[in-house]
């Protein structure tokens, strides 16, 4: 069965963890297993506002990621692109 998000069932939703995908998500290595940092930091998120301002800043994380990986790919794809192409 898939785990659901801590902060989202606060904040009243059944949004399964996206792991990875996650701005918080902690990816783990050698020593440690990947996991939620909110949920490592063993403090205990009751209030569903909170709950909710977390998940929007999880947002916003991801928004930026998201950015900026698209403005890396396309910087990608246009150098790979020959000049007549890529307007170079």
């Amino acid at each position: 069965m898939e785990k659901l998000c801590s902060l989202s069932v606060v904040a009243g939703d059944d949004e399964v963890c996206p792991r990875g995908w996650c701005a918080f998500w902690e990816h783990g290595g050698a020593v440690i297993e990947g996991g939620c940092a909110i949920d490592r930091l063993g403090v205990r998120i009751d209030d569903p506002q909170l709950a909710r301002h977390l998940l929007e800043l999880r947002r916003g994380l991801e928004r930026v990621r998201d950015a900026q990986a698209g403005a890396a790919a396309g910087k990608q794809l246009g150098a790979l692109a020959p000049p007549d192409v890529s307007g170079a």
